[in-house]
């Protein structure tokens, strides 16, 4: 046996393996513990009801116990099954043997402990029994070894299968480093997401990392890599997205279409303009819309300074050192507008107004996108909304006005007259 698997079945079983050999009457369970007994220099022991061989192997960090033993006799220490089977060639026929042979597979099941299964036939190579291997396999979705256990046998791949068939302790999906940045409702990343929740439950163990491969075959995201940690119970699988997605994906975020490097690389320079506007002047913005108020902070490159002036004051002199620079006062209005479509008689109108009222309540939408004299009333609102906006000699002497202010209030009384 390789140490690989040799470790990882140490590690997955504090260094205490015990196996239980079990299956149908007549299958080869005897046969089987003679037989891995030999091959692995184990001492073969006649207990009570059954046989069992032991002994011990070296690993990295000292010695694993093997414990081979009759599934029959009962123990809690057995961390895993080798089902024997067989194709009629030895012992019982086939089907004499199928209602044991399954019996034993769903009370193995039922304790939810890691098997394999050995097909037992005087012709292992044989197509015929081949084709039952994969037969069994995909009943019982375990591994199935063809072996003639009568025959001198290599056990390294039963117990690999058998390591594959312990339960998976985690599962690490990496997706690509440009998706970590969506959020989590993105389409893309919610359809990854919805599949990864679909396909986990039915990954219990390290032998159905397939599965995983399987989920994303069809679809823009695929499977590029999936590797396991047997020894940790761990499977890695490892997304890609398929050729063009990038960009379609960057459209979509963008809300501008990026088709390739060139387009990309112009839309990267026109934003850097917008970035430095943001950087600047975004957290004024920030705060007009939490609290109504924002001012932008002038930066050591916004502010002119002076010659210093000397000064006078009785007796005494000075200097007056002065600086200048231009903030940006963002006063946040809440501006209002009325559209009124209904006029006339008061009953009609007031049937009328009642259906308005009802149909908003349905959806608000369909009422303010009704169309009145070729303009919706969302059309109309908006266009009250931009009505209302201050003159321009007035905004001139408001600004004046704020400038005396923030530069000469002092917390007094001010009176504006615009």
């Amino acid at each position: 046996m390789s140490s690989e698997v040799y470790e990882g079945l140490c590690a997955r079983t504090g260094g205490n393996l015990t196996i239980g050999i079990d299956g149908a009457k007549g299958a080869g369970k005897t046969a089987c513990i003679r037989a891995m007994s030999k091959a692995m220099s184990l001492a073969v022991e006649e207990e009570a009801e059954c046989l069992a061989g032991r002994g011990a192997m070296r690993v990295n960090e000292g010695q694993m116990s093997l414990d081979i033993r009759e599934g029959s006799c009962e123990s809690d220490k057995i961390a895993g099954y080798i089902v024997i089977v067989t194709d009629g060639s030895f012992g019982n026929t086939r089907s004499a043997a199928i209602e044991e042979e399954e019996s034993c597979i769903a009370a193995i099941k039922a304790k939810k402990k890691p098997y394999v299964l050995i097909l037992n036939s005087n012709a292992p190579r044989a197509k015929e029994c081949l084709e039952l291997c994969d037969a069994l396999e995909e009943k019982y979705g375990a591994p199935v070894y063809a072996m003639d256990l009568l025959a001198a046998n290599d056990f390294d791949l039963v117990f690999e299968g058998l390591l594959h068939c312990f339960p998976v302790c985690r599962i690490d999906i990496n997706i690509p480093e440009w998706m970590r940045v969506l959020p989590a409702e993105s389409k893309i990343v919610s359809e990854i997401l919805s599949r990864i929740r679909e396909i986990a439950p039915s990954v219990e163990r390290v032998y159905d990392c397939d599965k995983l491969s399987q989920a994303f075959e069809n679809g823009e995201v695929y499977c590029d890599s999936c590797e396991t940690d047997v020894a940790a119970g761990i499977i890695r699988c490892d997304l890609a997205a398929k050729d063009g997605m990038f960009y379609r994906v960057l459209s979509e975020e963008s809300g501008t279409e990026i088709p390739d490097d060139l387009r990309l690389m112009a839309y990267v320079r026109s934003l850097k303009d917008a970035k430095a506007f943001y950087e600047r002047y975004g957290e004024a913005f920030r705060r007009a819309e939490d609290c109504g108020y924002g001012v932008s902070v002038p930066s050591e490159e916004d502010m002119e300074l002076r010659s210093p002036e000397l000064y006078r004051r009785g007796t005494r002199c000075g200097v007056r050192l002065r600086a200048d620079a231009c903030t940006y006062h963002i006063i946040k209005v809440d501006v209002h507008s009325e559209v009124s479509p209904i006029a006339g008689e008061s009953t009609r109108g007031e049937e009328i107004a009642k259906g308005m009222v009802e149909s908003y309540e349905k959806d608000p939408q369909t009422l303010w996108n009704t169309d009145m004299f070729g303009k919706t009333f969302k059309d109309m609102a908006r266009e009250g909304l931009l009505d209302k906006t201050m003159p321009e000699d007035t905004r001139s002497k408001l600004r004046k006005a704020l400038t005396r202010i923030v530069n000469e209030g002092k917390g007094g009384v001010i009176c504006i007259l615009l």
